[in-house]
């Protein structure tokens, strides 16, 4: 062959192209069968795959034995396509068959054809993966559907795949074309790419290609090993080629079946069990090779491979260690069967015995790659050999059930162990077999073993039986059993039992031998045949009062004792009866002569009894029931009562007295014969004598049999053996073993004499009188007779009670009986006398002549007058004349409406006398006639006439209102009611006509006088109509016997006694000319109707509970009724959530009617409809009983419900707090809203824990587990004793038990904490131990990282470095790792009751980091709605984020205020709630120097919140805080907000700035005014604070202090958190830094750095020197220590900032400013001044100076020249240089102008001359008389040149906080319109001095101050006052500058 052949072409696949012609329909199941040939010289591995998996499906039977396909054998693939949806349903889908060793895919393409009607080819292609090295193929099938021929064409231009058509450019119609592929792999990478196919005209089509190598690739040669037959001992082996066609060496492990677990490639071929194949196949689908899709059977028929766990003992393999690249080993497989005794096959299992099992190889490279192959490994072992002898057994001839014996011998010929068992019969109900020994043998190698055989059969005939024995692990073996059966035989003595003549119905007794002449033991009992089925007649023979139950045994034993004189007994052999069962024996082993019962036979002796009493009855025998306890005594007597209960026994008692037998004639079917039926065991060569009872009921002669079954004897089972084999029961069929045993008898009926007339006629005989006499009976017979009357006369009676008589042979007997005659005369009575089976009865007659009886009567006539229903009772009396007892009968003639009472009797001989009574009631008037009848029997009756005269009317009145009607006290009409004719009383009057006429009644009212009018008027008088009384109807019609009813009403509206008066007038219908007149009056009370209640109105307090304690809110109003007339209805109807109810049984009712009795208190039931309030909480409902009667609205109930629901609300619901590194408490604030107080109970719903964090760290994973451990540990309860449950529980669970036995258990725990260990979602922080190059490819696998990583986790638990646990701390005891609350119950006051909330405390337990604990509780409210609250519990490093925990706002001025904003973000998942506060510094020691705290606002500077310090952030959210305030003084401003985050943690930023005092410095040298003593060593102090040491002069403060680089992020910003600490211990920096390591240098710097900065002074404006900086700290710090020290210069400089905040404050529009409208407003702050020497000036000359100033700022310059007074003739102006430079901050300026004052009149004088002046004179202290203060300047009367003069001397007023500064005359000013801050400004002073003449003197002084001031200004403009537009004005201190000169003389 060709590797083209060898490799393509020797696999052949039918079909090659699938084609559906039809369109696929969804839900429908398309199959068909693809079979695979392997032709090749050598097995190929075949797997199918498929690229549509979710809807086409294969499956290939017993694929584990088809994987490798052998040399010509076909695999048969069933492919399966159902489609759940019509989306792209009719796509070409593909079957894939790879085989291996090379590696090569054949494409088996599914096509439909209304799909594809062009040429197609796959799309995509994927190689089968190989090594480098190795060429790996795919055969790609290119299918033309259409009729014409088309030409075939490909592009390739990659250079490692090749395409190969075999030269065929053409594709057939409908026909197709193979193409090879193949690729050459080199290096271990993924190559992918395209090649290009051209169908005919078509445009090309690309198909990629992708092929990803393997590093590895083991292949075996066989998947299918068969070892032969094989013995148990013995081996055989086989060998299997690995060929490793990879270049690294593979390591080899292997492992046999043994778990039950389905293959994994098995389990992705299956098939879908949920899918249902459709019964409808589509069969038009048809391929290229004409193979149709047909029926498939259903997938659940596809065979599987089972593997059998237990066959792998039976096999073994040897592995090499390794395989080298590019090489082949063998793996040698041994099949060794293993004898197990313990584990044998099934017996019904026949060896050889077929083993098959699994061997899974696993190859692996050192590159963690690994391959697994599966070989099936199938095997036979062969049974193990016995012999047995013999194989035959013949017993010839045995009788039935007759014992035989043999042994048989197996003989172990194999090589290993053997057990053999006796398995069974092939017979088993023909015959009894017993082997011996039931467990068989235990046979070693070439060792017997004998079985011994007991048999015995059961039926006559020829027998041949198979015996089946087992061998464990081996055949079965059969040994033949032969013979044949005979009957057994009985003999009887006598042969014939002869009864002779016998009478009827007396039982008969004999006796009969039976004796055994067999040497086998046999069981037999007797029954008799053709008997009947009644009862027969059984009679007492000697005494009538003997009762004899007809039982079967009883009358045997009971006749033995009557019958002895008549049969001679039989003389037998003793029999002795035993309780003890005979122990089984062969024949010839049998050495006693005992009878016992036989429980062995066939048919039960009797019919069935019940288990319980079936059990019982064999017991009896063998247990002494009467020494059990009273409980065994109630046992056995229930179930005697079961017994006695049955039909067998219930026949017993059916006659058990024969007295009440029917005597009249015998049965029909009698049974006559009985015997002892039991059954009996006879041994050989015994006898047993047995009774045989016969009762005739036939007369005749009889020739009977009793048949008899015979069984031979079977042994019964040892119930005492311990065998566990049952006990085998057989029985002989019972038509083998009948005989007969033979009887006769004669039956006759005996001769009675006796007389069968009886004549009375020569007595005297009254009619009903009784008579005695005799009848006299007599046997002639030999026998005995039975006699009885079988009918007898009726007045016939016997005295002593007997008719029933026995007589024996030759007896005579006499009957005593008595008659009475009833007829007159002559009589004969005739009776039947019956003899016991006599054909026929025989009568008797009594002959008699019978008298009459007589008697009197008186009166013997009535004739009366009555009334209508007058009882009248008339007596009539008897009297007996004859000696005899008289019967007579009384009766009238006409019984309506009269009646007797007594209508007969007896009178005695003795001349007794009698009376009767007639009693009479008529009910109309009429006379009634009557006579009487006296019947005395015999036709004697004698007559009494009877007359009555009967008057009257028979009407009745209920009430009677013959006497008149009293209606009583009635309620009062209304008066529309009485004057609509309205009656509301009605009184029905029950008219009754008991008479049997017809009656008619006419009503007449004759008046009604009302309350207050007189009964008898006069004549004339009238009286207003008050009251009124009538009668309805005015005319009735009464039926007989029936009644009408007459209503009587009344009415009246007014209270008062009225009356009224009627006739009734009553006509007989019979007699219409017949009247009767009756007068009726009628009178009444008037009362007004009221009811009143009690209360007067009715509250309820409702409150809401448990459902379990609800209650029901019932109140019991009383309705009283003041009078005493009844009600007869009241309405009651009830509003609001109310419900009413009359009685306590009744149901209530919104609407109730009632009736009230008179002067009656009855109690109303209100409840309260709980279900209405259901919604409503904290109101008043208000509801009413109203009250309705009569058509009157009464006085109602008020109701009122106050409904008291408490209503709980948790302040915060789903709390979020996060861990403070230990357990902590925290609160839960619940507020009662409601108006009644909360009972609470915490439920806690569930706690949950969850790790989210990103990463987590070994050593909280290691904590994790040994936490774990501790929980797993058993506890010692030894602290039981502990009353208190919550001390003992707590310390209980801290008392570990330890386990010093077993020191591996904790090891176990351990292990099972880290397989349970869910490390899935938690990623581990891993640091790997060596550093790895970058360079290098990581190669490393998942399983060496996990098993690092835990070995890791161990090393950190520390296991080996103790040998037993530690005892718990108790704070790990007491602090619970759940979150709970310390108290679970309590009460919520209402808010008005209890202000404020009530606070819950809640605790925390410590949690690991990233670990969130959850925890849902439930608040149960009793009478509440539940509210629910969610606790989260979250460690997490980071839970907010400032955008700049520290924010710098530069240098500003003290007073300007600053706005900062902080942006801060939530970083976590969860809602935050942040508490901001500001955080105040620790004061300082000395407290005396303490400021205010307005004073520290001002001077040290303040911060507050602008926003609200609550904030609320989202989870992932971000917000703004605001903050603003001013810097103070404080060179080093730092204020410090804290962030209470969720009340369970915090975090903190911080301001930080530098506060100045703006000011302007001299830049000329001028020199400074001399200090005093006090200032000099003040300003050494002030020097002392802020530099502490000269050194450091040099040396700034940085931004941020460097972090170290050992620091985490973490730490580093901590450690910026943190205030540095003032230390100056040089200790820590007294090392070399060559005598430390690099942590501790590191250490070493920082120290030093933070050392270094307590020292050094705060300038963050590098622009400024340090000398101007230093008298900007002097000037500050002199400046806050005279505040600190002057309480009223603060008082000053907070008026002065009061005042600029005001300025500031002002809303509306605001004008622009000018410069020459404000004045100055300094701080009380001066500067150091500053002397300007002008030396010696000369009068009227003019001196120019300039004087150079630095605006420092920061802040806007607007600033001004000013004097205490004017200095005449001085002027200056501020100058800026390069003013183009700073043209952006728009200055202004303003300065007094050069001219010549007109009306300053004064000289000057010197600052010191002017305070001599003041002195002298306060006015003179600005050397003017214009001091004009507020209270005189508008009230002087003021000249136009005086205010120039003020003007002069003033250019303005300013309203400084000053007093000495608001006549200051400013000389000067420049203001700045910028809008923001700036500084470093020079300023240049122009003054210009003239000393006049006119104002200086010679050889005067001038020594006054020029001040510079920098301040904020006011505008003023006629005398109006504007403040500036501006936001931002400054505030500094005060340069002064000394001006002295003198003037020249």
């Amino acid at each position: 062959y060709s590797d083209y052949a060898n490799l393509v072409e020797s696999l052949h696949i039918t079909p090659r192209v699938i084609v559906q012609k039809k369109r696929l329909k969804s839900n429908y199941t398309y199959g068909m069968t693809l079979n695979i040939k392997n032709s090749g010289l050598y097995p190929r591995f075949v797997q199918l795959s498929t690229d549509s998996p979710s809807d086409t499906f294969i499956s290939i039977p017993e694929l584990d034995l088809n994987r490798y396909l052998e040399t010509d054998q076909n695999m048969e693939a069933k492919i399966w396509i159902r489609a759940p949806t019509k989306r792209d349903i009719n796509r070409r889908r593909h079957i894939f068959v790879e085989c291996f060793h090379p590696s090569i895919i054949f494409q088996v393409p599914i096509v439909v054809l209304t799909k594809d009607n062009i040429p197609t080819a796959s799309e995509s292609v994927v190689f089968p993966s190989c090594v480098p090295g190795n060429d790996t193929f795919f055969e790609l099938i290119a299918y033309n559907p259409t009729k014409d021929s088309v030409r075939f064409r490909f592009s390739n231009t990659n250079l490692g795949l090749e395409v190969s058509t075999g030269n065929k450019e053409l594709i057939p119609p409908q026909d197709y074309i193979k193409v090879l592929l193949t690729i050459h792999p080199r290096k271990l990478q993924v190559y992918n790419g395209f090649f290009n196919l051209k169908f005919g005209m078509m445009p090309p089509k690309p198909v990629m290609f992708t092929f990803t190598p393997k590093s590895m690739s083991v292949h075996l040669n066989l998947g299918l090993l068969h070892f032969p037959l094989t013995k148990f001992g013995r081996e055989a082996w086989r060998s299997v080629t690995v060929c490793n066609e990879g270049a690294d060496e593979v390591a080899v492990t292997g492992q046999l079946y043994k778990l039950p677990t389905p293959d994994p490639q098995e389990k992705s071929i299956d098939l879908s069990q949920e899918d249902d194949i459709s019964d409808k196949l589509i069969s038009d689908a048809v391929s290229m090779r004409s193979v149709l899709i047909y029926d498939f059977e259903d997938e659940a028929t596809v065979q599987e491979v089972t593997y059998d766990p237990k066959a792998s003992q039976h096999f073994e393999f040897m592995l090499p260690n390794r395989i080298g690249g590019n090489s082949s080993a063998e793996i040698k497989l041994c099949f060794r069967p293993v004898y197990d005794v313990d584990n044998l096959f099934p017996d019904d299992i026949q060896p050889p015995y077929f083993q098959r099992t699994r061997a899974s190889f696993c190859f692996a490279n050192d590159a963690d790659c690994i391959e697994t192959c599966i070989a099936v490994l199938t095997g036979e072992i062969a049974g193990i050999e016995m012999e047995v002898y013999p194989k035959v057994i013949d017993f010839r001839k045995i009788y039935l059930g007759e014992e035989h014996c043999a042994q048989i011998k197996f003989l172990n010929v194999d090589s290993v162990p053997a057990k053999v068992n006796y398995l069974d019969c092939s017979n088993p109900e023909q015959a009894g077999i017993r082997i011996m020994p039931v467990e068989g043998f235990q046979l070693e190698p070439c060792t017997r073993g004998i079985f011994s055989l007991s048999f015995y059969y059961l039926e006559p005939s020829r027998f041949s039986l198979q015996m089946r024995f087992k061998v464990g692990n081996g055949p079965r073996y059969e040994v033949e059993l032969r013979g044949t059966g005979q009957p057994v035989q009985l003999r009887t003595f006598p042969s014939l039992v002869e009864f002779g003549s016998i009478p009827i119905a007396v039982p008969q007794k004999r006796y009969m031998l039976l004796l055994n002449p067999l040497a086998v033991p046999i069981t037999l009992q007797i029954k008799p045949t053709e008997d009947g089925a009644e009862t027969p007649l059984v009679l007492n023979i000697h005494d009538t009062t003997d009762l004899l139950p007809i039982t079967v045994r009883d009358p045997i034993r009971h006749l033995q004792q009557v019958h002895e004189d008549l049969v001679q007994p039989v003389e037998i052999g003793t029999v002795e009866l035993t309780e003890e069962d005979p122990e089984a024996k062969s024949v010839r082993s049998v050495e006693t002569n005992l009878s016992v019962y036989s429980q062995e036979f066939e048919e039960e002796v009797m019919e069935p009894i019940p288990v319980m009493a079936a059990q019982l009855l064999s017991n009896l025998k063998k247990k002494k029931i009467f020494d059990k306890s009273e409980s065994d005594r109630r046992i056995i007597q229930e179930a005697l009562m079961g017994l006695l209960h049955t039909k067998y026994f219930s026949v017993f008692t059916k006659h058990s007295n024969f007295v009440f037998m029917d005597w009249n004639g015998l049965p029909s079917d009698p049974r006559e014969v009985y015997c002892d039926n039991e059954i009996i065991y006879l041994r050989p060569n015994t006898g047993r004598t047995i009774t045989i009872l016969v009762v005739p009921n036939r007369p005749g002669y009889y020739h009977r049999s009793l048949s008899v079954r015979i069984c031979p004897a079977l042994p019964s089972s040892n119930p005492e053996s311990s065998d566990d084999q049952p006990t085998m029961r057989t029985l002989i069929k019972s038509e083998f073993l009948c005989s007969k045993l033979w009887f006769e008898y004669n039956c006759v009926v005996p001769d009675i004499d006796w007389y069968h007339i009886v004549d009375l006629s020569d007595r005297v005989i009254y009619a009903g009188e009784e008579y005695d006499f005799n009848m006299e009976f007599k046997n002639r017979s030999i026998i005995g007779a039975f006699i009885h009357y079988e009918v007898v006369p009726n007045d016939m009676t016997f005295r002593d009670g007997i008719w029933k008589f026995y007589l024996d042979s030759g007896a005579v007997i006499v009957a005593k009986c008595a008659v009475t005659f009833r007829s007159l005369g002559n009589t004969r009575l005739m009776g039947l006398i019956k003899v016991v089976g006599a054909n026929r009865p025989y009568s008797f007659h009594l002959l008699a002549n019978v008298l009459p009886t007589e008697i009197r009567i008186a009166p013997m006539s009535i004739n009366r007058r009555l009334q209508v229903y007058e009882e009248h009772k008339q007596h009539f009396y008897i009297d007996n004349y004859t000696p005899t007892h008289t019967m007579l009968s009384i009766r009238l003639k006409d019984a309506e409406f009269q009646y007797l009472t007594s209508r007969g009797g007896a009178l005695s001989p003795t001349g007794q006398s009698m009376y009767t009574t007639l009693v009479s009631l008529f009910t109309d008037p009429d006379i009634y006639q009557n006579t009487l009848f006296i019947d005395l029997q015999f036709d004697n009756v004698i007559m009494v006439p009877i007359i009555f005269r009967v008057e009257g009317v028979p009407l009745y009145f209920e009430p009677n209102i013959r006497e008149g009607f009293d209606a009583g006290t009635l309620y009062t009409d209304t008066r529309e009611q009485f004057q609509d004719g309205i009656f509301s009383h009605r009184f029905p009057v029950r008219v009754i006509n008991r008479g049997r006429r017809t009656y008619r009644i006419l009503i007449i009212r004759l008046n009604s006088i009302g309350p207050g009018n007189d009964r008898n008027p006069g004549a004339c008088t009238t009286h207003a109509l008050t009251a009124r009384f009538d009668m309805e109807p005015k005319s009735m019609y009464l039926e007989p016997n029936s009644e009408a009813q007459l209503d009587i009403m009344a009415s009246s509206y007014v209270e008062g006694h009225a009356t009224g008066d009627f006739l009734v007038q009553v006509v007989d219908q019979k007699y219409p000319t017949s009247k009767h007149i009756i007068r009726v009056g009628v009178q009444a009370d008037f009362v007004e109707c009221q009811l009143l209640w009690s209360p007067k109105q009715l509250n309820f307090d409702y409150k809401r509970c448990d459902p379990l304690r609800e209650r029901s809110y019932e109140e019991t109003p009383l309705l009283v009724n003041p009078c005493a007339v009844p009600i007869d209805r009241v309405k009651l109807q009830v509003s609001g959530p109310f419900r009413i109810k009359e009685f306590y049984e009744d149901t209530y009712e919104k609407e109730l009617v009632i009736p009230v009795a008179g002067s009656e208190r009855k109690e109303i039931f209100v409840i309260l409809n709980r279900a209405a309030t259901k919604n409503l909480s904290c109101r008043h409902i208000e509801g009413k009983i109203n009250v309705m009667t009569r058509g009157i609205q009464l006085k109602g109930l008020p109701l009122r419900v106050s409904i008291k629901v408490p209503e709980v609300v948790i302040l915060q619901s789903d709390l979020v707090l996060f861990d403070r590194g230990k357990p902590y408490e925290s609160t839960i604030n619940l507020i009662n809203q409601g108006c009644a107080p909360a009972e609470f109970k915490w439920k806690r719903l569930a706690t949950k824990e969850v790790y989210v964090g990103r990463e987590d760290d070994p050593a909280g994973i290691a904590s994790d587990i040994l936490s774990e451990i501790l929980r797993m540990l058993e506890y010692n309860f030894s602290c039981a004793d502990e009353p208190n449950m919550t001390k003992r529980y707590q310390e209980c669970r801290c008392q570990f038990k330890r386990f010093l036995e077993d020191s591996d258990m904790i090891l176990e725990i351990i292990d099972e904490v880290i397989n349970d260990l869910d490390l899935s979602h938690r990623p581990l922080l891993y640091e790997p131990k060596e550093q790895i190059d970058a360079d290098v490819e990581k190669d490393q696998s998942t399983t060496s990282l996990v098993r690092e990583t835990l070995d890791d986790l161990l090393a950190r638990l520390h296991i080996d470095s103790s040998e037993e646990w530690s005892e718990p701390s108790t704070e790990y005891c007491f602090s619970s790792r759940y979150i709970y609350f310390y108290e679970k119950r309590g009460t919520v006051q209402v808010v008005d009751m209890q202000p404020g909330d009530l606070q819950c405390k809640l605790h925390l337990p410590h949690i690991r980091r990233n670990i969130e604990m959850k925890a849902f509780f439930e608040l149960a409210i009793v009478g509440g709605r539940s509210q629910f609250l969610t606790v989260t519990l979250v460690n997490l490093p980071q839970k907010i984020r400032f955008h700049k925990d520290s924010i710098y706002m530069g240098i500003k001025p003290w007073y300007e205020s600053f706005e900062a904003v902080v942006r801060v973000a939530n970083v976590t998942n969860y809602p935050l709630k942040l508490v901001l506060v500001e955080i105040k510094p620790k004061p300082p020691k000395p407290p005396q120097l303490l400021p205010s705290l307005s004073e520290k606002r001002l001077v040290e500077g303040y911060c507050k919140l602008v926003t609200s310090d609550l904030m609320h952030l989202e989870p992932l959210a971000t917000d703004q805080i605001r903050v603003k305030g001013i810097l103070g003084f404080s060179e080093s401003f730092r204020h410090t907000f804290g962030a209470m985050i969720n009340n369970s943690d915090s975090t903190e930023f911080s301001l930080r700035g530098q506060g100045v005092m703006p000011m302007l410095d001299m830049t000329s040298p001028l020199p400074s005014v001399p200090m005093d003593p006090a200032e000099l060593e003040e300003e050494y102090r002030l020097l002392q604070r802020i530099y502490q040491y000269e050194i450091f002069r040099s040396i700034t403060e940085v931004e941020e202090e460097p972090v170290p680089p050992h620091m985490g992020e973490e730490e580093g910003l901590h450690q910026e958190d943190r205030p540095a600490p003032r230390s100056e211990d040089f200790s820590l920096l007294s090392y070399s830094e060559e005598d430390m390591a690099s942590e501790q240098q590191a250490r070493h710097d920082l120290q030093l750095f933070r050392m270094v900065k307590t020292y050094v002074m705060v300038n963050n404006n590098q622009e400024l020197p340090h000398a101007t900086v230093l008298r900007q700290l002097l000037l500050a710090e002199r400046y806050l220590l005279r505040l600190r020290t002057r309480p009223e210069l603060y008082a000053l400089h907070q008026q002065v900032y009061q005042s600029h905040l005001k300025l500031h404050k002002a809303p509306g529009y605001k004008q622009p400013s000018l410069v020459k409208h404000f004045t100055v407003q300094p701080i009380p702050c001066e500067q150091h001044g500053f002397i300007l020497e002008l030396g010696s000036l000369a009068r009227n000359s003019l001196r120019r100076f300039e004087l150079k100033l630095h605006f420092f700022g920061p802040g806007k310059l607007i600033a001004a020249a000013r004097t205490t007074v004017r200095i005449p003739g001085l002027f200056v102006d501020f100058k800026v240089p390069a003013a183009a430079e700073h043209a952006s901050k728009k200055f202004s300026f303003w300065s007094e102008k050069c001219k010549s004052l007109e009306f300053f009149k004064d000289k000057y004088r010197n600052m010191f001359e002017r305070l001599m002046d003041a002195e002298q004179d306060p006015k003179l202290k600005h050397a003017h008389s214009f001091d004009l203060d507020k209270m005189v300047k508008h009230r002087r009367d003021l000249t136009p040149k005086d205010r120039r003069l003020i003007e002069e001397y003033y250019n303005s007023l300013n309203p400084s906080v000053y007093p000495d500064h608001k006549h200051h005359f400013t000389l000067a000013k420049i203001f700045s319109g910028s809008m923001s801050n700036y500084s470093g400004v020079d300023i240049t002073i122009v003054g210009f001095f003239k000393p006049e003449a006119q104002f200086y003197e010679k050889n005067q002084l001038v020594e006054d101050y020029i001040f510079i001031d920098v301040s904020g200004v006011f505008r003023t403009v006629k005398g109006n006052r504007f403040k500036l537009p501006y936001p931002q004005l400054h505030m500094g201190p005060t340069l002064p500058i000394l001006l002295r000169g003198s003037i020249a003389s």
